[in-house]
């Protein structure tokens, strides 16, 4: 059963306690941040709207054999919905809530680059520098620039996809950095800029340069840029060692294969506690869906870019492929999609995903206890409810959108059947 948690009124509440932290994160000598979005209506969705989002989140679960999840859809013509479904673990009776702590996987990358873009817009880098110039002693960079890091175009192949079952099989195991980028560039898929190629290894370098032109660790970094700006509270990036996460916490599991091949759904692994050193910079954050939301607003309006670096955020590339024409990727280190933007992702346990549109203020942020359907079912389950939330009816004295999505709740409804894993068995005829 999908319950609905929190009322409007929390969520304003909400709002005053983070414009407070924002403030007082000023008055500690880092920059505030202004966001600058669409006003949210204080009240909750129509009744027909809820029970279309209650339902896409419980549809959810049942197709990616996720126990849990959380999932927010804010349209600020029109009300909020934020839930919880489902367990902490299969069969359990720990309910799911909205203020636990998950691990946002890929929707570390961008912050990652604001770290960057943060450090080209105090001049310390520029984001046409080449990597080999401000990191030494990593073999196979050459012509690499910061930028094309971020927007994934650097020619550094992935190297999460071939070492996930590792990394699932082990999850308390710490891996160095080196490891993760020296098995991308063991990979390579082209020259620098040629083309967009998704590479973990590329925003794990990322975070390495920063750290080497700083002097500092990424924990400070992130902290001073990109939490402390935005008044993210609950939002942290753990050392290696720190495998399980803040309380209260969503647990996480996933299907492995078993001898014959066949995913052991029955049996999924508990992957709660892990070493987040098997994504680093590019998977490592954790937060709470209150926090992904002003993350995600904050990072679709460009509320963190400077003057420098403004113009260079949304510059995006073709996807390549079967993509469609209105998918691309940016320079920011995430994905436009028509006029939504934000990330996605998995971690061994636990996927997220967050989409925002800065015109309409359209946001959603969702997160499954499961990692077994893979990355790209929780993206599409982040556009199904995108289409629910768009199609919403306007409060009294607002409007609807003109512009909307070009998808339709029903194309996603397929993407997420066709990705469905661990399914009881179809009845025999007869």
């Amino acid at each position: 059963m999908t319950t609905r948690v929190r009322g409007v009124r929390a969520s304003a509440a909400l709002a005053l306690v983070v414009g407070l932290a924002i403030a007082l994160a000023g008055c500690a000598g880092v920059g505030r941040a202004v966001v600058d979005f669409p006003e949210q209506v204080d009240s909750g969705f129509s009744s027909a709207t809820r029970d279309q989002l209650d339902a896409a989140l419980t549809d959810a679960l049942a197709l990616s054999g996720s126990p849990g999840g959380i999932a927010g859809v804010w349209a600020p013509w029109a009300g909020t919905w934020v839930s919880a479904a489902g367990t902490t673990e299969p069969g359990g009776s720990q309910p799911m809530t909205t203020d636990m702590h998950f691990r946002i996987a890929d929707n570390t990358k961008p912050m990652t680059c604001d770290v960057l873009f943060a450090l080209a817009d105090n001049g310390t880098v520029s984001l046409d520098d080449l990597v080999e110039d401000r990191l030494s002693g990593v073999v196979g960079i050459s012509g690499i620039t910061l930028g094309q890091l971020c927007q994934s175009s650097s020619g550094i192949g992935d190297s999460t996809g071939p070492l996930a079952s590792r990394f699932a099989q082990n999850p308390l195991r710490e891996w160095t950095p080196m490891e993760l980028i020296s098995d991308g560039i063991a990979r390579r898929t082209g020259a620098p800029g040629d083309a967009f190629v998704d590479s973990d290894a590329g925003y794990v370098l990322a975070g390495l340069v920063a750290q080497a032109v700083t002097h500092e660790s990424m924990q400070t970094l992130y902290d001073r840029y990109v939490f402390q700006p935005l008044g993210l509270r609950s939002t942290s990036f753990p050392g290696p060692a720190d495998v399980a996460l803040p309380e209260p916490a969503a647990t996480g599991w996933q299907a492995l294969p078993g001898p014959d091949g066949a995913l052991m759904c029955d049996a999924p692994a508990d992957e709660s506690r892990l070493s987040n050193s098997m994504v680093y910079t590019a998977g490592g954050v954790v937060s709470t869906v209150d926090d992904l939301q002003r993350y995600a607003q904050a990072l679709a309006s460009g509320a963190l870019r400077g003057e420098r670096t403004k113009d260079a955020a949304w510059q995006t590339i073709p996807l390549g492929g079967d993509a469609e024409a209105w998918q691309s990727y940016a320079q920011i280190g995430a994905y436009q999609l028509g006029p939504m933007r934000g990330q996605y992702g998995s971690v061994p346990g636990q996927m997220a995903a967050m989409l925002a549109d800065p015109e309409s203020g359209l946001t959603v942020v969702v997160m499954l206890n499961s990692s077994t359907a893979g990355a790209a079912f929780i993206q599409h389950l982040a556009m199904k409810l995108a289409a629910i939330g768009s199609k919403a009816p306007p409060a009294d004295g607002r409007e609807l959108p003109a512009q909307g999505l070009p998808w339709s709740v029903e194309q996603m409804n397929e993407q997420l059947a066709a990705r469905a894993v661990c399914q009881p068995p179809a009845p025999q005829a007869g």
